[in-house]
């Protein structure tokens, strides 16, 4: 939950023969040696107004001084305030729950923010996960859960990470902290996605020492098939390997759903995969994948023709 501030005022007095151009408002917990902080007023009121501190954030009593800037010089005064409880409406952080390319090749983000005291949410897509190279954002819209997003107009080079976060823009005021950030690859829209049938074998089998057996597995046409997801539009010397989805990364623990128990077709979730050919490209080649990346390397030295 983002830290609470609020808007609050306090009245001074003061005597002046002359007009004030502007003033500085400085202010610390009561009784303390630290810091000033430093508060500029852009409206300085005549005498008995009040001074207003927008965004002002804490509670309990407090020293000031105030310094009214003159032609002649200043006029300062000084004293105390007290801040009660400040308690405004909660601003809830949303949550990013799950982010898939859909079928018409539109981006889909399914996240949850709450309705209560909702005046807009706000996402953003950077590529990076500081967020200093914002590509997309949007804000000023009515909340749906499941919300489309169409970045094909971007000229994103294939393969590009990106990261995306969202807040929420609170009634009457307030911004909540960013939500968790996802990170994904860009696959242009225009040829995604790239679904292949392959053949795998995990990282469980570390080095084929029985070379019979480990193509006896990787060669067999049944019970290791899988659809798998690529970054590139053929196979090869770093693609990398995804999900159905087109964006989960087929690396350790994401990949339970390839697992049956026993033999070549375990060990996925815990070792990834290590080995892997296609059944419509190059069907006889075995590539090398680093099964912690998902990354396919060069063809093996093994084949299913020899």
């Amino acid at each position: 939950m983002a830290t609470a501030k609020c808007n609050i005022s306090f009245r001074i007095d003061y005597t002046s023969s002359v007009p004030i151009n502007s003033g500085i408002l400085y202010y610390r917990v009561k009784n303390t040696t630290g810091s000033y902080t430093e508060f500029g007023i852009i409206s300085v009121p005549s005498s008995g107004g009040l001074i207003n501190i927008a965004g002002f954030q804490g509670s309990g009593e407090y020293d000031f001084i105030v310094k009214l800037i003159t032609d002649k010089g200043t006029v300062e005064k000084v004293g105390t305030f007290t801040v009660g409880v400040c308690s405004p409406p909660v601003c809830e952080i949303p949550s990013i729950k799950k982010l898939y390319w859909e079928t018409d090749d539109q981006l889909v983000m399914e996240y949850s923010v709450d309705a209560n005291n909702l005046e807009t949410p706000e996402y953003q897509i950077a590529t990076d996960p500081h967020f200093e190279n914002i590509i997309y954002f949007k804000v000023g819209f009515d909340y749906n859960p499941i919300e489309y997003i169409n970045l094909s107009d971007l000229n994103i080079p294939d393969g590009t990470a990106l990261y995306i976060r969202a807040r929420k823009h609170c009634e009457p005021s307030g911004v909540s902290d960013w939500s968790n950030v996802v990170d994904f690859k860009w696959v242009n829209p225009a040829k995604a996605p790239y679904i292949f049938k392959a053949y795998c074998v995990s990282g469980l089998y570390e080095v084929p020492t029985n070379i019979a057996e480990f193509k006896a597995s990787i060669c067999w046409t049944e019970g290791l098939i899988k659809t798998v997801n690529l970054d590139t539009i053929e196979p090869g010397t770093g693609s990398f390997i995804y999900l159905n989805d087109g964006i989960t990364p087929a690396i350790p623990g994401n990949l339970s759903d390839f697992d049956i128990p026993g033999g070549a077709s375990s060990g996925f979730n815990d070792r990834g995969i290590a080995w892997i050919r296609f059944e419509e490209f190059k069907p006889s080649s075995i590539f090398n994948v680093d099964p912690e990346t998902g990354r396919i390397g060069e063809i093996s030295r093994y084949s299913c023709d020899s």
